[in-house]
């Protein structure tokens, strides 16, 4: 009976092993079965849109890419360089059509590609923290549908796919500091360098990355090979990027480009600089917290906690500094950089520091899993006092400037929808609900764990989708029909063959930009020609208008007498008229 009773113990212990295994073996197809759902989300949201309405930046990234296709150039000269990078990973949407619509929607599908992978990333970085899987699969599963990641991969823009970039680069760095191996340590530098060449946030990462190096010299890290290696592959790949970017300015730019370092030098040896320099940063860090409920607030406390103490494991203690160190660079050099606009999102803004936001809210998210009631408590109480420190640098830099300056829907979807206020930024309401957020989910997980954790993260999916849906209603749709309205060449009769010459002297900015997209064959400034000869070649003209004062027919004084009004414009951007010849 003894023996028989050993057996039947030996037969319920055997299946474990295989179980396991078995379990193991379903991850991968949960993982590829996520990234599927993540990629039907993302295009959910950008199917409907045709046209750029992130005007003049996604026209910017729109011109480089299919300059890079092989296509024609176009010209905006006088606008800051929108680098070579990302226009690289788009391109091939110039390949498969010619059609700006189908172009646009194409990029929406790279975009929601490359996007779908922060699931996978965010879960191989929780596992890096001891999750478990099912802990790991469900917060990189709301890690990576937040709601400022859903939101910019809309767009043709380069805050599409850098939070996937920066995530990837600081695996490679732990992994490098964990392994020792040395094409880990290529890699990372590889990562820091295609930031550089993506956006030039990306410089203050191939600053930190090369700091890294130094210091991972200096603590004898590795062998003075490995980081050779290293150091060259981010050397040669920092080169590459700017080979690029210069390819790029040459023919984009070609009256060169807006510049912006004279701002960064003055903002950061004068007293009104730095203070200037210190509040927008202290705004980003606002922006970065409340618009993740709080968690990437906790998750940057967390990070600093781990950064200075001696316990932290090497690989862990490195990736922190690095990421501290990041966005800290990110957050001054932005800040110093950018000129006075009149607008609230100079004094709070949340677009820069957005690629470390999936980081942060990883970091504040598993703490709160792992940590103890009384740790998840002091966590709350740290982000409290940050969040209300940070918003009250920029209550007392910009004062009555946050409500008398230009405020933008486009630069505050997470906010707005938080606070529901569509026209004005509401520093102190969105303070408070981000941060009755962050306290009622602390005392839930506190009080109920792992059940807690999962009511907390299906609650946090619903409120970004929400976050989308009403911002795409509300603010995406809405705006693209004025602009494509304002903008479109299609009244006009555009053809692919048409040579299109514009007074961009005269028409508004938003016009002629949002235009240089339409145009397969690129613009041709008019200004010089006017008083001369069209340039060589042109069928469709588009000139400045004056809708109160001026027939359409009188919005071209000096136009050839073949020529006539086919299309005129009268709207919230400007007005203009579109010329052809007869016949």
């Amino acid at each position: 009976m003894g023996s028989s009773g050993n057996i039947d113990s030996l037969q319920r212990r055997e299946p474990e092993p295989l179980l396991e295994a078995r379990r193991s073996r379903r991850w991968p197809a949960l993982l590829i079965g996520g990234c599927v759902v993540q990629v039907g989300i993302r295009l959910l949201f950008a199917v409907h849109q045709k046209t750029p309405i992130l005007i003049p930046d996604e026209t910017g990234y729109l011109l480089a890419a299919r300059l890079i296709a092989g296509g024609a150039a176009g010209d905006l000269s006088g606008w800051p360089l929108y680098q070579a990078g990302y226009p690289l990973l788009i391109s091939p949407a110039f390949w498969l059509s010619s059609n700006p619509a189908t172009v646009y929607g194409l990029v929406a599908v790279i975009n929601s590609l490359f996007g779908a992978l922060l699931l996978v990333l965010a879960y191989v970085a929780l596992r890096r923290l001891d999750l478990s899987r099912t802990q790991s699969y469900v917060i990189a599963a709301v890690t990576a549908l937040l709601p400022s990641v859903l939101y910019y991969g809309q767009f043709a823009m380069a805050d599409a796919v850098l939070p996937v970039v920066v995530l990837g680069w600081l695996l490679l760095v732990h992994t490098w500091i964990a392994s020792g191996r040395w094409g880990y340590g290529a890699a990372a530098s590889a990562m820091a360098a295609y930031c550089y060449c993506v956006h030039s946030r990306g410089s203050i990462i191939v600053v930190v990355h090369a700091g890294l190096l130094v210091t991972a010299l200096w603590r004898r890290w590795a062998s003075k090979r490995d980081i050779a290696a290293a150091a060259g592959m981010l050397v040669a790949g920092s080169a590459a990027g700017w080979t690029l970017n210069g390819w790029v300015q040459s023919k984009i730019y070609p009256g060169g480009v807006k510049p912006l370092g004279d701002f960064l030098i003055d903002r950061l040896t004068s007293l009104d600089g730095l203070a200037w320099t210190l509040s927008l940063a202290a705004g980003k860090v606002w922006f970065l917290i409340v618009s993740t409920c709080g968690v990437a607030g906790a998750g940057l406390v967390v990070v600093g906690a781990l950064a200075v103490r001696r316990a932290t494991p090497r690989p862990i203690r490195a990736t922190s500094w690095v990421a501290l160190a990041a966005l800290t660079g990110i957050a001054i050099a932005s800040s110093a950089a950018v000129p006075d606009e009149g607008a609230v999102a100079n004094f709070v803004y949340g677009r820069y520091l957005g690629c470390l936001a999936p980081v942060l809210f990883m970091a504040g998210a598993a703490f709160a899993v792992r940590g103890t009631r009384e740790a998840v408590g002091r966590t709350v109480l740290a982000t409290t006092c940050l969040t209300l420190a940070a918003g009250g640098v920029v209550w007392w830099y910009a004062g009555k400037r946050l409500s008398r300056s230009f405020f933008s829907v486009f630069e505050f979807p997470e906010i707005s929808f938080l606070t529901w206020s569509w026209d004005a930024l509401r520093l102190w309401s969105a303070t408070c609900v981000a941060l009755f957020l962050l306290v009622v989910a602390g005392l839930v997980i506190s009080k109920y764990r792992q059940a807690g954790a999962l009511v907390l993260a299906a609650a946090f999916i619903a409120f970004a989708l929400a976050d989308m849906a009403v911002v795409s209603k509300r603010v995406v749709r809405h705006w693209e029909g004025q602009l494509e309205s304002a903008t479109s060449l299609a009244p006009a009769g555009l053809l692919a063959r048409d040579r299109v010459a514009l007074d961009h002297s005269g028409v508004p900015w938003r016009i002629w930009v949002s235009q240089a997209f339409q145009v397969r064959t690129g613009l041709e400034p008019l200004d010089r020609f006017r008083s001369e000869t069209l340039p060589r070649d042109a069928t469709l003209v588009v000139v400045p208008w004056d809708a109160l004062l001026q027939r359409p027919e009188d919005s071209w004084p000096v136009a050839p007498p073949n020529w006539h009004p086919v299309s005129t414009r009268a709207t919230y951007a400007g007005d203009w008229v579109a010329w052809r010849p007869e016949g």
